[in-house]
């Protein structure tokens, strides 16, 4: 047994062959229960993965898939998770990958599901040996088939990482324009942001822009009038005088914070709220459930944007620690949104 604990999870037949072992192991292994059958003829360790969670497994898998499948290209969510970015909620029940060619008649099978879609050269780039989409192929891919804010999130990381640039996505999107479901991607490239910080701060996003929201700032740093740091909330409003923040328990716990880190943080989080209103800010917070939605924090928003009083915060820029109103990302992001706003309606896509 020690011996197929070393090879990697999940391991197929041919992984069992390259380490020299015989695949009668596997049998005696699974009819003892130590071994799980993963997928057909494919298996793990079952007191290894049993205690991953799904979204390890699913990388995991995807793992698999790069080493197992040759004629295949992981792509869209399985190759987003792989390269650590941010992931929807719960994962695909199976590894996404695109043929390579129109002639390859691989069937979906019950971990990998396999599409068909033009993938020129330029799209696909070689990683540690192996051919893998470019991050903007990557991006659009997710923004056409997964829910807005999981794409959304996926678009923020990508920036965030510096993988990808907003000229690359807009190269991608003028690629894809004819392909089922491209249009669903406009709304998640005009939001698009590298300044959030996780999937909860984008999906935020999105659920505020689905209810006719004002695009909030992510991570500004609010000063008080001596210039010393109050704190840097989740998002600002500063026409309307208003920060938002998601609520900390929940947010902390998703994070994988202690019961006391998440009660230090508590404690933090309120004296940085007393913090904003001194300073004749609104503090609007929500849980991460009703980013799911949106309509409460679109009503906790507008119960407060009308009644903030005069406000004598300073908002400097966390990403170049300039005013916000001499950020360069801003200025970027204006020009930005007024480009894909012509382009959209011109209908050139």
């Amino acid at each position: 047994m020690n011996s197929l604990e070393h090879l990697p999870q999940p391991f197929a037949r041919s992984d069992v062959l390259a380490a020299d072992l015989s695949p009668r192991h596997v049998s005696r292994a699974v009819a003892s229960g130590t071994l799980c059958v993963v997928a057909n003829r494919l298996y793990a360790v079952r007191e290894f993965w049993e205690v991953q969670a799904a979204w390890v497994q699913h990388r995991l898998l995807t793992e698999a898939a790069v080493r197992l499948t040759k004629d295949a290209i992981v792509s869209h969510a399985s190759d987003a998770a792989l390269r650590g970015w941010p992931h929807p909620t719960h994962p695909p029940t199976r590894v996404t990958m695109t043929l390579m060619g129109d002639e390859r008649t691989l069937r979906a099978d019950s971990w990998r599901r396999f599409v068909r879609a033009a993938t020129p050269y330029a799209h696909v780039e070689i990683r540690d040996g192996v051919p893998r989409m470019i991050p903007a192929r990557t991006v659009l891919d997710c923004a056409r088939q997964l829910h807005p804010r999981d794409g959304l999130a996926i678009a923020d990381g990508a920036l965030r990482s510096g993988k990808v640039s907003y000229a690359d996505l807009l190269a991608m999107r003028r690629f894809q324009r004819r392909w089922p479901g491209v249009t669903r991607s406009n709304d998640i490239l005009m939001l698009a942001d590298g300044r959030r910080e996780n999937w909860l701060e984008s999906a935020s996003a999105w659920a505020a822009h689905r209810w006719g929201m004002p695009i909030g700032v992510p991570q500004v740093n609010v000063l008080d009038p001596d210039g010393r740091l109050v704190g840097r909330p989740d998002a600002l409003w500063a026409e309307e005088g208003v920060v938002g923040e998601a609520d900390g328990v929940q947010k902390y716990l998703l994070d994988g914070a202690t019961p006391d880190a998440v009660q230090a943080r508590l404690d933090q989080e309120k004296v940085r709220e007393e913090g904003f209103t001194e300073l004749g800010l609104q503090v609007v917070r929500w849980a991460p459930r009703d980013a799911i939605d949106g309509d409460e924090i679109q009503s906790r928003f507008m119960a407060v944007a009308d009644r903030s009083g005069r406000v004598q915060a300073q908002f400097m820029c966390s990403c170049c620690d300039r005013p916000l109103a001499d950020c360069a990302v801003e200025e970027h992001l204006r020009g930005w949104r007024r480009l894909l706003t012509e382009e959209f309606a011109r209908k050139v896509w």
